[in-house]
């Protein structure tokens, strides 16, 4: 009898030794398979909204029709103009589609637009960024603090812009106009353009200067996967 027992007991440990861990495998997968049915991720896409360009060139074309004495002068082109205005309003409409960006706004988690501006003009430059709905009421702005102020490009000894000033500007979007997107249709860009500067008595300005700005966004989104 005591000899049977003897040669049980190590079989059994080893049976047990195996059976334990395979048993825990199977809860872990069971667990496993339960918790991925419901989770929530939060991908992100961006997209390019295209560059945009501005100019001054036709007004500073129409100052040979101004008449003496004037309160200012500049150079354009290699000739003396006179300078009515201190600075220009530039209006710029963009068409864009909203509803083209995502089916279900509700989804949206948050909306960040990057703007590169960059200003070659020798003179500072301000801008607004507005989203207007399909009758061009506004519905939010990039700035809500104000207008974003640029510094003047870059000039060598005789005046002339060797470099434009660029910086990069990240805006996240109000929970406003996120609720809001889907009336979105125009992006519109206001700047004011600088036609004098106060430690150069005569500006020179060129027809390949330009104010221009690129604009792209990205937006998160809450997705549960219970619900692919």
């Amino acid at each position: 009898m005591g000899e049977f027992k003897m040669g049980r007991i190590p079989h059994l440990k080893i049976s047990l030794f195996f059976l334990i861990p395979l048993m825990m495998t199977g809860c872990i997968d069971e667990n496993i398979l339960k918790v991925s049915r419901d989770i929530e991720i939060n991908p992100s896409y961006s997209l390019p909204l295209g560059p945009l360009a501005y100019d001054i060139n036709e007004y500073l074309e129409s100052l040979d029709t101004v008449s003496f004495p004037w309160p200012d002068s500049l150079f354009y082109n290699d000739t003396l103009y006179p300078n009515p205005l201190p600075y220009l309003v530039q209006y710029g409409i963009n068409y864009f589609n909203f509803n083209s960006l995502i089916s279900d706004v509700s989804r949206v988690e948050n909306m960040m637009f990057r703007l590169i501006v960059s200003n070659g003009y020798p003179t500072k430059t301000i801008t607004q960024v507005y989203f207007a709905d399909e009758n061009q009421v506004p519905l939010d702005s990039a700035f809500v603090d104000g207008p974003y102020e640029l510094q003047p490009a870059d000039i060598n000894a005789d005046g002339v812009v060797t470099a434009p000033y660029e910086e990069i500007v990240d805006v996240p979007m109000s929970p406003y106009l996120i609720q809001n997107m889907g009336s979105i249709r125009y992006i519109n860009i206001q700047s004011i353009i600088y036609t004098t500067r106060p430690d150069i008595p005569q500006v020179k300005f060129y027809t390949s200067y330009a104010y221009r700005v690129n604009i792209a966004i990205r937006i998160q989104l809450r997705v549960n996967t219970g619900e692919l």
